[in-house]
Formats: structure tokens, sequence, C-alpha cells
């Protein structure tokens, strides 16, 4: 019998995070059949032989070369039985039993909707980013530092980068963070899987708005918890990532290019420099990313 999900986690010399991945599901998911598939982005042979010594029940892919976050996730899921799909990063914990929540959630409690995801915390227990609106340029216009002015109506309908903590209750969100998506298999599909184009970041995003232009809708369910280590985060400890910068930057235009045209995404472009720009005038207090920037920098 095939199971009901299948959890798939991509691989990227992980190996110092999948163990507490693992064994978390292990620990949690119970009263419902679920596979791992992991699928290894080419990872040193220390990190492939690692999976196969302690975890021999887990379904190993290998690419020869890494494909990219979706591009892997979507080898995953064309092996995959079950009726869900549990995308699931390598470095999360999951504190509950999040498979079976998800599953009850979209089969009986709202099954018009086609994905759901959880709320993410820091390793402290801090709430952290788990959900978002999509990408605009007033939101771009906003992140220079003038959201300052309409603060309310940014954090409510703009803001790309939501915290669960002041949920009580599942609410409809246009996307859900890539670290934890539950989705219909069947569904995911039906638009074309993950966008290939996309090496990292905005895969998610552009997939859930490929959902939102068919009407469909997704959830977040606040009271599924599970931790969030950010190990390839953009930014961690107030820092950026300036090696994943460039990436992050090439993502963000194709999005826009893709769903707004070529004329929104050279706006996007010049938004980003002049924002800048506004961060060297006005002072890092003011506007983050140059302070980000900077401490960055003299590290």
């Amino acid at each position: 019998m095939n199971p009901q999900v299948s959890i798939i986690i991509v691989n990227f010399n992980s190996e110092e995070y999948l163990p507490g991945c693992l064994d978390s599901i292990a620990n949690q998911v119970r009263n419902i059949e679920y596979e791992i598939i992991i699928v290894d982005n080419a990872s040193q042979p220390s990190s492939i032989q690692f999976v196969r010594d302690n975890y021999s029940e887990v379904r190993l892919i290998i690419n020869d070369k890494n494909l990219g976050f979706g591009a892997a996730n979507n080898r995953g899921a064309k092996e995959a039985r079950g009726k869900y799909l549990f995308f699931l990063n390598p470095d999360t914990l999951l504190l509950d039993n999040a498979a079976l929540r998800f599953y009850q959630f979209l089969e009986e409690e709202k099954p018009e909707a086609v994905a759901c995801g959880g709320s993410l915390i820091s390793s402290e227990g801090h709430p952290i980013t788990s959900y978002g609106n999509f990408p605009s340029l007033l939101q771009e216009v906003g992140d220079m530092g003038f959201r300052r002015f309409f603060q309310s109506y940014y954090d409510r309908y703009l803001s790309i980068g939501k915290k669960a903590d002041e949920l009580q209750t599942p609410i409809r969100v246009p996307y859900i963070t890539g670290a934890d998506i539950f989705v219909r298999k069947q569904v995911f599909f039906e638009v074309g899987g993950f966008d290939e184009n996309f090496f990292l970041y905005y895969e998610e995003t552009d997939l859930f708005y490929r959902l939102h232009q068919k009407g469909l809708v997704s959830f977040l369910l606040p009271d599924v918890k599970i931790i969030h280590l950010e190990g390839p985060a953009l930014m961690k400890e107030n820092k950026l990532n300036l090696e994943k910068w460039p990436v992050w930057e090439q993502s963000k235009y194709y999005y826009y290019r893709k769903h707004k045209g070529i004329i929104v995404s050279l706006l996007v472009k010049k938004i980003q420099l002049l924002s800048l720009v506004f961060h060297y005038l006005f002072g890092p207090m003011k506007y983050p990313l140059l302070k980000t920037l900077k401490t960055t920098w003299k590290a």
C-alpha cells in the first residue's frame, strides 16, 4: 500500500542537521503512513555515506551535480508514492505530529485548500518567518525605508516575511516559506512543480503565486511548531551572506520578469539601486540594509 505522505528532503552536505531532522520525524510522526525521500545535490561522498550507514530506511536519490532546491525537490516528487508531498528542509526539527496534522487539515477541515504549513521558530523558541505576501513594487518601495509612513498597511498587506506568533487559528496565506510545504501531489504536478530556473530563493513564492493564479488556496497552521535552524539562510546573526546575495537578487529579478514583465523587473532594479543610495545618504540606523552590509563587510 502506498504511503499517505512523502516527506522530501534536499541534502547538500547537511549531515550536521540531518540526524536531528530525521530523528524528529521518527519520534513525532505517528498514525499515518509515510516515506522519506532524500535527494542529494552532489554532496561530499561522506555526506552520502552518512545517510546510507545510518538511515537505511530512507529512499536516497543522488544527483551528479547540484541542481538547486526546486529541481532537486521536483526529482523527489517524481519518485514519491504519497498522496501528499511534505517538502522539509534538512535543518528543521518537528516538535509535534506535523505530517498527521497537515494531512487531517487538508483531508477533513479544509478540503478546498491545496497546501499548508506550520509556525517556524528558532532554536531559542523565537518566531521567525513562516509565510508572506507576494512581492510587489510598493513592497520594494517600503523596504527602502518608506514603510514607516504606512507601517500598519505594510505589515498586513505587503510584507513578504511574516511570523505566526500572533495567530491563534489557521489562516489563509499567499505563500508558505519553503522550509515546510505540505501540498497535494496531484495539484503540485498540475501547476508544473517548482520552476527549475530558480536555483535558490523565490521558488516557493513562484509556486504559490501560480497556485494563487488558479484560484487555489493555502493555509498557515500556527498550532504546528517546527524549529528552523536556518543553516543556509541569506541572513544570520544580523549579517548578510555575501555569497548568497547575488543568487537571491537573480531569483528576485527573474520572479518579477516572469510574473510582472520586463519593465517592472527593471523598475525593481532601479529601486534597489535607489535604496542603496538612500541608505548611504540618510544613515544605516534608518535603513537596515546598509547597516547589515556594513556589519558584514567589517566582519
